[in-house]
């Protein structure tokens, strides 16, 4: 290489602007979902996502886009909802979390935040999902739990854990599919479907590996059936049917709580518990 080559390209290089190192971060997102329409952006629509990127945006100062782990539904909550996004813009994850809890509505809050590896996504690297669903079931009306328990009567919390124990294992969940479910397949596995009474609450505490469109209010919904008379078998029979409209109404979404996403290995702090669960009621 000629000294006059080699000086051109030395010159070249000291002007070429740098290239920003981009990082990816990873947060816990806790939001009570009664005044959103669900997690997905929407033109003119609150939604979790919408509040995220613009908070996040503005801390930046660069446009910033999220991935989740999963979607959510209007109404519906989460404690453990995992996000990433990526940036060029260098901020301390303390920086990031105080600075979009200041931005978005009390209703969102950020957890945590961890810098993770280029290849981590918060959906493909999950391996689990976990949601509750929490009726209050004190035959009456409360102010204090509207919008984040289903209210309802009395239920016989033991026959729901028998007939749940018929959800467990992979199975064809078309009964309990939304009409606009847009997955190709309708089968599914449960790896645990448990019901416990805490309190004066009734709680589902369901984990698979991922869910149908709507598939966790409805089997809600069969469960609540069972609570209040149904034999436990009718679920067997409703997954055996796969027909939706067996099935009857889908359960109302403020009972429903997205709480943990299993990633293994990736030594994430635990999600928050669901505060409601903590008593006092």
């Amino acid at each position: 290489m000629s000294k006059l080559q080699s000086d051109t390209e030395e010159r070249a290089e000291i002007l070429a602007p740098k290239r920003l190192q981009e990082r990816v971060y990873v947060m816990c997102v806790q939001y009570r979902g009664n005044d959103f329409s669900g997690w997905q952006r929407q033109i003119d629509q609150p939604t979790v996502q919408g509040h995220l990127e613009a908070a996040l945006t503005q801390v930046a100062a660069l446009p910033v886009r999220i991935a989740a782990a999963g979607r959510t539904d209007a109404g519906v909550h989460a404690t453990g909802q995992i996000i990433s996004f990526t940036t060029s813009s260098e901020r301390s994850p303390d920086a990031w979390l105080k600075g979009v809890n200041s931005l978005t509505p009390k209703a969102i809050q950020v957890a945590w935040v961890r810098q993770v590896p280029s290849s981590f996504h918060p959906r493909y690297a999950a391996t689990a999902r976990r949601y509750n669903y929490v009726y209050y079931d004190q035959d009456r009306f409360n102010p204090f739990v509207d919008g984040l328990a289903w209210c309802t009567q009395k239920l016989d919390q033991d026959a729901m854990h028998r007939a749940a124990q018929w959800l467990l294992g992979e199975h064809d969940f078309t009964t309990f599919r939304a009409a606009g479910c847009q997955s190709l397949s309708p089968k599914r596995r449960i790896n645990r479907c448990e019901i416990r009474r805490q309190g004066h609450f009734v709680v589902m505490e369901i984990e698979a590996s991922a869910f149908l469109l709507h598939m966790v209010r409805n089997i809600a919904s069969a469960l609540y059936d069972v609570g209040i008379g149904a034999p436990t078998h009718s679920v067997r029979d409703l997954l055996l049917l796969k027909d939706r409209v067996r099935l009857g109404v889908t359960a109302p979404p403020q009972g429903l709580y997205l709480t943990h996403v299993s990633y293994p290995g990736a030594g994430f702090p635990p999600a928050p518990a669901v505060p409601l669960l903590a008593g006092g009621f």
